[in-house]
């Protein structure tokens, strides 16, 4: 019997792939990893079940979603009051509009990604619900100014280039204007955007064939986007570390655009600080962190690394919260927009 606690290589296939294609369906997935979909299934519930694998879907931050709260995003150092931090991650993280939570070296205690309907607005949630969290000493803001890539497009790179091919999805159909039953359907698949069209056509009241080409529709947009995240170290994936850096502005579109599109990337932004892009990455190991570092001076010579943080643990990511292992635990909806539509 497979151990609950481990992640294998056909595990690490299977959700590469559904990175790549989130509601591919078993049987066509069996075909490209050449497993029996049935395994592919009961594998998929494990994973789940252990907390190893989910899925999220999300609202991009994309004009569309005007009048809903997604246009701004940023960074937000959170100090704590010695002993307190466990009491203030929690806290947090029941915070609709704080999506991710990270635990970090340095001066600072967290790090949370927090979104909300634009500057002004974001200012006022991090003075009004963030520092007034009992435990809370100091917070600075960092807002990103345009976002290169981001965690969802981070990749396992477990399949062959052939099968990666053979999972690609539709692209996306351009900037049409989500209605209310895209935010009903957002609603639905925040926790799983892999939900049965037969359970969502079951709360909207419609056949399956119709919720199946919503969801289709829904989710081969410009406005949402999907992750199937795992839990990254028990997956072998031990370090997590962010670099601010300060990039010459003559040559920042440039170098953005390069580091964004390296493997081991999750997020690259530039952002409104002392430094003008921020990188977030994931490694094996911490002595990789020398190695990448490296890599960056020797292609990128007018680089400065100003700061680098190391995320011992994540607490919540892109509305899951997570255990210490990082397993999966819980899940606190994006906005109460969602949570009535």
């Amino acid at each position: 019997m497979q151990d609950s606690s481990k992640v294998d290589e056909t595990d690490l296939s299977l959700i590469h792939a559904l990175q790549i294609n989130p509601r591919v369906t078993w049987t066509r997935l069996g075909g490209v990893l050449d497993v029996d979909p049935s395994t592919l299934t009961r594998r998929w519930r494990r994973l789940t079940r252990e907390g190893l694998a989910w899925f999220s879907c999300y609202p991009r931050r994309n004009p569309a979603w005007s009048g809903h709260g997604w246009q701004a995003n940023a960074f937000v150092e959170v100090e704590t009051v010695p002993g307190n931090r466990r009491a203030v991650t929690e806290d947090l993280a029941k915070l609709s509009n704080v999506w991710n939570i990270d635990a970090t070296s340095g001066r600072r205690d967290l790090m949370l990604t927090v979104a909300s309907a634009g500057v002004m607005e974001l200012d006022e949630e991090v003075m009004t619900s963030i520092a007034t969290v009992p435990g809370v000493r100091a917070t600075r803001t960092h807002f990103f100014r345009r976002i290169l890539r981001e965690g969802g497009s981070w990749r396992l790179d477990a399949l062959s280039p052939d099968q990666q091919r053979a999972l690609k999805p539709a692209s996306a159909q351009g900037r049409s204007r989500p209605g209310e039953r895209d935010l009903a359907l957002l609603r639905m698949l925040g926790p799983d955007a892999r939900l049965p069209a037969s359970e969502v056509a079951r709360r909207l009241g419609c056949s399956t064939a119709t919720a199946s080409r919503w969801i289709e529709r829904l989710l081969a947009s410009d406005y949402v986007a999907t992750r199937c995240e795992v839990a990254h170290y028990l997956a072998g994936w031990q370090v997590a570390a962010t670099l601010w850096l300060d990039v010459p502005q003559r040559e920042l579109t440039t170098v953005a655009a390069a580091i964004a599109s390296l493997p081991e990337i999750r997020l690259c932004a530039t952002i409104g600080s002392e430094a003008n892009l921020v990188a977030q990455v994931w490694l094996h190991r911490l002595e990789d962190l020398d190695e990448f570092e490296e890599q960056l001076a020797t292609d990128f010579s007018g680089t400065r690394v100003l700061d680098r943080w190391i995320t011992p643990r994540f607490a919540k990511r892109m509305g899951h919260t997570l255990r210490a292992d990082g397993r999966r635990k819980d899940f606190v909806p994006f906005f109460a927009e969602c949570e009535a539509a």
